[in-house]
């Protein structure tokens, strides 16, 4: 009777260890699609960036030109390469953001993976712990009654 009752307890302590690495699991997966999530949005700003450095360069030569300016070069040329400079700090920092992103769900799925590996691990030493209680109690009580 003592290894059945140990039995079902290392059975149930075994499905709860599994389903905890399940969860962790999920959990590992939905870091990742967040992480990707929030690159694609770090992308989208750093396409942003560029829409609005065409715009200003644009607007830029235009408006030298209507004001019977060069627009290659002087005060004109000044404005365009500060917008240009800004533009490509701000399109870098877009892009590295989108990197961080990744990388840190990345980082963040891989705990998660080693927390379900760690749960299932210890759930199974547990199960093995309550067989051998089990076993033991079975085994004492058998002697004792022998004796």
């Amino acid at each position: 009777m003592q290894v059945a009752l140990s039995a079902v307890s290392a059975a149930t302590s075994l499905y709860g260890a599994r389903q905890q690495a399940k969860a962790y699991s999920e959990q590992a997966a939905q870091a990742q699609i967040q992480g990707r999530s929030q690159a694609i949005e770090y992308r989208r700003q750093g396409a942003n960036v560029l829409r609005n450095l065409n715009e200003t360069l644009a607007a830029t030569i235009a408006s030298a030109a209507a004001g019977g300016i060069d627009p290659t070069s002087g005060s004109a040329l000044a404005l365009q390469n500060y917008a240009r400079g800004e533009a490509f700090r701000e399109y870098g920092t877009a892009l590295d953001n989108a990197t961080l992103a990744k990388e840190g769900a990345a980082a963040q799925a891989r705990i998660y993976q080693r927390a379900g590996r760690t749960a299932l691990i210890t759930g199974v030493g547990q199960a093995a712990g309550q067989l051998a209680t089990g076993i033991e109690r079975q085994l004492s009580l058998q002697a004792g009654a022998a004796g």
